[in-house]
């Protein structure tokens, strides 16, 4: 069912989901993963604005419309716990199903999907204004021509200069949550990774290569765009001073996240959209969801070269995983062994849908920043180095 539907980022012609239709929504995928020990699952991965509810009761919603909800109660009705008999009963399902990030990345910080095309809409009229062939102007000349240009285009004339910044960032209330989230869980870190050093050190290293024939299965669902999606699934080492371990682990990574990462950029790498782990069947699996710029093998150079700690962090522990010190050192940094180790764990998504699929993350930031620019220097409160960012 999945598969014949044909999401590869942009919708189909027919949009059996609604995802088009769906306001608040970034990215969606599903794909099934058979478990060795717990059997077949559907996962059902969104990336979203506002509240979980809000946005299932707009899917229902939105289905009702399209067919009485025949196909959503069609394809979950396969779902063990689910007998299919109408909508309300499959929303009270999702919501007894939902699992939230451990940890995760956002690269649009406070950015609607409705804020992302406005910010977009700006950014194609003012680079129209100025494109080239047009005579050269001087800066006054091309802010003015920039600023009639927007309150002329049906795109931008009434919101573009009204949107709110984006923000400064973190308030005070959420900084102080996470330096002290950081505070005690790097505690519980450090003593756990001291206990964890020899099951660390023992356990075995999986140097399989990946099986070339699921390797190209996967591969008929990446580079349909310049964003591609990932999804993993790694089996954990199941004792308890593992599994607090990650617990700190994951408590460190959203708290470094929250401080550091909200300009868009995660360290130096500016191509991911969303990236998120996620603990499941009772913290025995871990999930890994990303949306990301470019190929696959350039997104993994990516992070070995130079967020391999991160990594680390986040995976270690993971059953086969190339052997690390204190989950910090080594693990993702050996480049080949844990690429290896990640595309074993990849799990095709038979549908994947991106809201703005002609969009890269660096896209968004500079549209952003351009829009931010323009507000301010209409408002006399900045210079035209905006200029720079068209």
């Amino acid at each position: 069912m999945l598969a014949a539907l044909d999401y590869r980022g942009t919708l189909p012609a027919a949009d059996v989901f609604g995802f088009g239709e769906a306001e608040m929504l970034h990215f969606a995928s599903l794909f099934l993963y058979d478990d060795p020990e717990d059997g077949w699952f559907l996962v059902f991965e969104n990336n979203i604005d506002g509240e979980i509810e809000a946005y299932l009761d707009r899917l229902l919603e939105i289905a009702q419309e399209k067919d009485g909800g025949r196909f959503l109660l069609r394809l979950f009705g396969h779902c063990q716990g689910f007998f299919g008999n109408d909508l309300k009963e499959l929303r009270g399902q999702w919501l007894a199903q939902v699992h939230r990030p451990a940890a995760g990345f956002v690269s649009a910080v406070g950015l609607t999907r409705q804020r992302i095309f406005q910010d977009a809409a700006v950014y194609r009229v003012a680079d129209a204004a100025l494109g080239s062939g047009a005579p050269k102007l001087s800066d006054e000349e091309a802010q003015a021509a920039v600023f009639n240009a927007l309150d002329a285009d049906p795109e931008t004339r009434d919101v573009w200069s009204s949107l709110p910044d984006r923000g400064e960032g973190p308030g005070l209330i959420e900084r102080a949550r996470a330096y002290l989230s950081i505070a005690l869980n790097g505690l519980g870190f450090i003593f756990l990774a001291l206990i964890n050093l020899i099951p660390e050190r023992i356990a075995r290293q999986d140097n399989e290569r990946p099986d070339p024939s699921m390797v190209d299965w996967q591969k008929q669902y990446e580079d349909h765009l310049p964003t591609n999606h990932m999804t993993s699934v790694v089996h954990l080492h199941w004792d308890a001073a593992r599994h607090a371990a990650k617990l700190c682990a994951f408590g460190l990574l959203r708290g470094r996240v929250t401080l550091k990462h909200t300009d868009g950029k995660l360290g130096p790498i500016e191509t991911i959209h969303f990236a998120h782990w996620s603990m499941l069947n009772q913290g025995r699996r871990l999930l890994f969801v990303s949306n990301y710029g470019g190929s696959w093998d350039s997104y993994l150079d990516d992070f070995t070269l130079k967020a391999s700690k991160g990594l680390t962090l986040a995976w270690a522990h993971g059953i086969g995983f190339p052997k690390s010190w204190f989950m910090v050192y080594g693990g993702a940094a050996k480049g080949p062994e844990f690429i290896d180790w990640a595309r074993r764990s990849m799990v095709p998504s038979l549908v994947w849908y991106k809201a703005y699929p002609g969009l890269s993350a660096k896209n968004i930031n500079r549209n952003r920043r351009l829009r931010e620019a323009l507000v301010d220097a209409k408002a006399g409160r900045g210079d035209t180095a905006w200029l720079g960012e068209v």
